[in-house]
This record gives structure tokens, C-alpha cells and sequence, in this order.
């Protein structure tokens, strides 16, 4: 790994990092306000990648989820979608394709956002903190694991840098980081830990490459450029796209 490479991606994940862990610990309107701007910066992202004319017109919905009931606010972004279109009077054969990727950008951006909040609400301060820092060890090890010795490529096609060897190392360096934390706080028992390693191992790989796979589907790198060494918001929160949601239904 080249040695400006590593200095650039310490730097992003402290510009990012620190203000996230601060909103955090303040919970309440200023967390939900943190997250309400990532949420419009990471749809703004997607939405500039996919080449939409009218994104100024869709960001503002981001801010749904977070007051209304998620099932409700993606049905009326789909509606929004939807008259939008019809005022454009764009072609038939883009109606799919349009609705489908506003309301899976919706989805994959303020959708997960929003339940991280419920998690700082319902849940508390600390398991907000158990579950993103368990989230960035995962992203983390991963990387370097795989860096250093990945040799055997998952999906080389959609993400080349992913490796089974970084996989299995962010798994066991998770559920160690995850045991001894556990040992201290006794969060949960010992069974629930290790599956809660392994669910969100998986669910963070999983989240990671469907990222990927939207950004060789538009030909782009990175969504952004707003964090050094990381891109943009959404390549920063990307791992919370499946990881969040569920993991709120299981805490």
C-alpha cells in the first residue's frame, strides 16, 4: 500500500469520522439534522452519477424517512417521481428506469440514515457506538486485510479489491474486537455476539459491493470527492445500505 495512499484515507476517515462520533454522543435534533445533510449530500451524489437533470427537484425528499414512516415516504417518493415525469412528458421507455433508480437511490441513501437514527433513539448512545464502530472495523480490516494479503478475488468483475482473505480477516478481527468489548460492557450473550459478527460482516460486504456495482454500472470511480481518500458521503456510508436496517430490527 503506497504510503500517501494510507496518509489520505487516515485523513478522510478523521474528517469524517470525528463529526459523526460527536453527533452521536449529542443524539437528539442535532443527530437527526447531521443526518438529514448526509442524507441529501449522498442522494445529491447518486443522483448527479446517474446523470439526473432534475436533482434539485428530488433532494429535498431525502428529509422523508425521518418524519413520516419509511414504507410511506418511499410510496410518495415514488408518486413525486412519477409526476415529475409526467410534467417532463419524458419518453415511455424511460419510465422504468427513471422511478427505479430515484427510489432505489432514496432507499439506499436516507432509508438507512433514518434507521440509525431510531437506533440513537430507541436503542441509546452506546449500541448507536457498538454498531458503527463494529461497521468500520469491518470496512477497515477488510481493506487492509485485503490489501496486504487478499490473494483470492470474490467478485473481481464488480469489486476486484474485495478478497475472500479480507472478508474472513474483517470477520475475526470483529468478533475479537466484539468479544472483548462485550466482556466489559455485557452487552449481549456470547452466542448473539458471534452472530452479530457475522451478520454484519456479511451484510457490510454485501452493502459495499452493491455500491460498487452502481458505480460500474455508471463508469465512475468514486461518487464524490468531498472526503480525501474516501470520495464522496455515499462512498462513506455505503456500508450501512443493508447493515442498518436489519440490524435494527435485531438489536
Amino acid at each position: 500500500m503506497a504510503q500517501s495512499e494510507l496518509k489520505n484515507r487516515i485523513i478522510g476517515a478523521l474528517y469524517f469520522g470525528i463529526p459523526f462520533l460527536l453527533f452521536i454522543y449529542l443524539g437528539g435534533i442535532y443527530f437527526k439534522i447531521f443526518l438529514i445533510i448526509l442524507s441529501f449530500i449522498s442522494i445529491y451524489e447518486l443522483l448527479k452519477v446517474s446523470n439526473n437533470k432534475d436533482y434539485l427537484l428530488f433532494i429535498p425528499l431525502a428529509i422523508l424517512p425521518f418524519f413520516i414512516n419509511k414504507t410511506i415516504s418511499i410510496l410518495i417518493f415514488i408518486l413525486y417521481s412519477y409526476l415529475i415525469f409526467l410534467i417532463r412528458k419524458d419518453d415511455p421507455k424511460n419510465f422504468l428506469s427513471n422511478i427505479c433508480l430515484n427510489t432505489i437511490f432514496l432507499i439506499i441513501s436516507s432509508i438507512p440514515l433514518s434507521y440509525f437514527y431510531d437506533i440513537r433513539v430507541e436503542k441509546g448512545f452506546k449500541y448507536a457506538i457498538l454498531v458503527i464502530i463494529s461497521i468500520w472495523i469491518i470496512d477497515i480490516s477488510a481493506y487492509l486485510v485485503g490489501k496486504n494479503f487478499g490473494k483470492h478475488k470474490i467478485l473481481p468483475k464488480i469489486s476486484p479489491n474485495k478478497s475472500y482473505e479480507g472478508l474472513i480477516g474483517s470477520l475475526i478481527i470483529t468478533l475479537l474486537f466484539l468479544i472483548i468489548i462485550n466482556s466489559i460492557f455485557k452487552f449481549f450473550p456470547l452466542t448473539f455476539v458471534i452472530i452479530f459478527s457475522i451478520l454484519t460482516t456479511i451484510l457490510s460486504f454485501l452493502s459495499d459491493t452493491f455500491e460498487s456495482l452502481i458505480k460500474r454500472y455508471f463508469g465512475v470511480k468514486d461518487m464524490g470527492k468531498i472526503i480525501v481518500g474516501h470520495g464522496g458521503v455515499f462512498d462513506r456510508i455505503d456500508s450501512l445500505i443493508f447493515t442498518i436496517p436489519i440490524l435494527y430490527y435485531i438489536l
